[in-house]
Order: C-alpha cells, then structure tokens, then sequence
C-alpha cells in the first residue's frame, strides 16, 4: 500500500525522461497526458488501500502516515539517467512486481476470509497488469525504432 502512495516520487521520475519531460505540468503531448491518466489511477490505489485499511483499524496509521511522508521526502534515484529507454524498463518491472504483490495480497486475504480486501486488491492487480503491458508495449517500440 505505502509504494502506491509515492506518486509524487514517480511522476517527477518520469517527467525527467529526455523527450517525454512534461516541462509545465499540463502539457498537451500524448505522453504527458497519458502519465498524468496513470498518475491518476494510481492515486485511486493508494487512497482506497489508505481507506481500507484506516476504516479496518488493523494498523497504525500514524506509522503508515510516518513511513509514507519518509519515502516521499527521500526522492528516490532509480538510476535511470533521464534515459527513456532505462526508465521505461524500469517501470515495467516495477508494474510487474506490483501486479504480483497485489495479486499475492489478493490470495492471501480471500485465504484469510477477507473478501473485501481480496476484491480491492485484485482490481489493482488487474489495473497493474494493464500498466505492465502498456510500459512493456513503449520498451518494444523503443527497441524497435
């Protein structure tokens, strides 16, 4: 749940990449609209996950609160190099394994007696795997070109 809530870290990572930059933040490329679109669903993930798991009173959420303000303000250097082609190999493993984590909570939780839970996370497993398959499809395309 806390990586879905470091969006701020990962959309300045991508408006970083050399050709793709969203230099104003409301630019009308292609690109920066479909990353501020992912930007957008991605919040969606970690405020429903935020939600679910206050309303549950299973955490602490000042800890959560704690850890989430720490990665946000740490930043976070994938070492990428403003590279398009490494970030966005980059963020295909990153989608990958958040697909995998989700989906793995998912199990989990339906094993545990969660279905609420269960179904929240397999709707974000089906979101990331969408993500996966797109930022796979630019890797191609770069490969190719």
């Amino acid at each position: 749940m806390i990586t879905e809530e470091a969006l701020p870290t990962y959309q300045t990572m991508l408006n970083t990449l050399d050709g793709v930059r969203d230099e104003t933040g409301a630019s009308l490329s292609p690109w920066a609209i479909w990353t501020r679109a992912w930007t957008a669903e991605e919040n969606r993930h970690g405020d429903l996950l935020n939600k679910y798991l206050y309303l549950s009173g299973r955490v602490d959420m000042r800890q959560i609160e704690k850890t989430i303000q720490y990665l946000i303000g740490s930043g976070m250097d994938p070492r990428t190099e403003n590279s398009p082609y490494l970030g966005f190999i980059y963020t295909s493993f990153q989608e990958r394994a958040t697909f995998i984590s989700h989906g793995n909570t998912a199990r989990h939780a339906k094993e545990h007696g969660d279905m609420k839970l269960a179904q929240i996370c397999g709707i974000i497993a089906a979101d990331e795997k969408r993500h996966e398959t797109a930022y796979t499809k630019i890797v191609e395309k770069l490969f190719r070109d």
